[in-house]
């Protein structure tokens, strides 16, 4: 957000591309002295910076990696070029974001597959949207329980994490910008493509075919991005027929044959709750994933995997450092799989979504299965507590005082907003050193 002039606005692309400049540089060299791999850039916005850190071997260390950055590289630069960064899931002050679009081809292409009727909502909103996103390796065996029993949480997980209750200064009619967006967005060629999934999972297997069933986002050719030239050429159809034509951005036409590279971006480019990115053996051939997944045979898929990571893209971007609150608990819920998954299954897949969209107006106050989503997520912290070291309590107390008073991110938000106005709001939303 720009500080100058008065009033912030969303910063726009000179101020932002300075910052990124400066940060590229700094930060990547602070990145080669940690040897790690990371990533710097936009997401949709201009105003939204991605900062996508490299893997580490626990959670401490990914709790203090995240610090770290913040307090020694991001908050001092951001500050340095007068600017501020929100903890907040959308842009609480600016409406129109249309034309702070990043101009990648890869956003342009995702704007043509979104719906007419709903096309011009979705530039002028979503790219003000922000979230903070977890990803774990997990033991492959476990993958579809990890994902399943997640899916089962998620009226709890996007209505405890709503952070994205107001817009250009005013309130919305529901808990989270973040959620209304996915779901408008998850309709025509985007239908299972993005925001809640249809259905639980039966398999790796049922989670590939799944992604081949849908449109063709891109595939890569020497480094180049290419468009299918027909918008809805699925994966399994491009399977089936071995070539299709495809475009690039200056506009040719090539008919291209399909590789495995292809079948492996069409897994990837999936944007629902959680997602699955599979890292395959270098030698494998496509003939023998085809085959793994359309005969159903799993463990024939799973010798063909190197590893498998979870990634959990529910949560708003938290303020006061509440992320780190979510990162810990969906930690925990993963290393409490049996207990959590055993408690999930006390209601039905389609009770969660009916409870995930009611709860956009009931917050943590509605209920599922006679419950509140506030008492389930206290359930889950006992849970946790119960079977895990207590050494990350400290982390999830506000989390646990905020499950004991039905009151998210969102509410407060809407409170200070009500009674202090936009700036005081703004000014609690600030990152700061902390």
């Amino acid at each position: 957000m720009d500080k100058t002039g008065g009033r912030g606005q969303g910063a726009g692309g000179k101020r932002v591309l300075a910052l990124f400049t400066f940060l590229h540089i700094v930060w990547f060299y602070c990145a080669d002295l940690l040897n790690g791999w990371e990533m710097l850039s936009n997401e949709l916005s201009v105003c939204v910076l991605e900062a996508s850190l490299a893997p580490v071997y626990s959670l401490d260390e990914a709790i203090s990696y995240w610090r770290n950055f913040k307090s020694s590289v991001l908050l001092p630069t951001v500050e340095k070029n007068n600017l501020k960064i929100l903890g907040y899931g959308t842009q609480p002050i600016s409406c129109e974001l249309k034309d702070l679009i990043t101009q990648k081809g890869y956003y342009q292409i995702w704007v043509n597959m979104v719906e007419e009727d709903c096309k011009e909502w979705i530039l002028q909103n979503f790219p003000g949207i922000c979230s903070v996103q977890f990803n774990f390796e997990i033991p492959q065996e476990k993958a579809i329980e990890i994902l399943n029993t997640f899916l089962q949480l998620l009226a709890f997980l996007w209505a405890a994490s709503a952070n994205d209750s107001i817009l250009a200064g005013q309130k919305l009619p529901y808990k989270s910008q973040r959620f209304h967006a996915y779901s408008t967005l998850n309709r025509g060629r985007m239908y299972g493509r993005s925001g809640l999934p249809c259905k639980p999972y039966l398999s790796l297997c049922d989670y590939i075919n799944r992604t081949w069933d849908l449109p063709l986002f891109e595939i890569m050719r020497d480094g180049e991005c290419w468009y299918p030239q027909d918008l809805y050429l699925t994966g399994n159809q491009f399977i089936r027929e071995g070539s299709a034509e495809f475009y690039n951005l200056e506009g040719q036409l090539s008919q291209q044959k399909i590789n495995l590279n292809d079948l492996e971006l069409a897994i990837y480019f999936c944007w629902l709750d959680f997602r699955l990115k599979f890292n395959f053996h270098q030698v494998i051939k496509l003939e023998e994933l085809v085959n793994a997944v359309y005969t159903n045979n799993e463990q024939k898929l799973l010798d063909l995997i190197d590893y498998i990571v979870f990634e959990v893209r529910p949560l708003a971007m938290q303020a006061n450092e509440e992320e780190i609150s979510w990162l810990v608990l969906t930690y925990l819920i993963i290393e409490n799989l049996e207990s959590v998954t055993q408690y999930s299954q006390k209601w039905t897949y389609k009770d969660v979504k009916l409870a995930t969209f009611a709860a956009q107006n009931n917050g943590l106050r509605q209920n599922l299965n006679d419950k509140t989503l506030g008492q389930i997520g206290l359930d889950l912290l006992k849970l946790i507590h119960t079977n895990s070291s207590q050494e990350y309590e400290p982390y999830l107390s506000q989390l646990h005082s905020r499950l004991n008073n039905h009151c998210s991110l969102a509410d407060d938000a809407i409170r200070i907003l009500d009674n202090d106005g936009i700036e005081a709001l703004l000014d609690h939303l600030t990152i700061r050193q902390a």
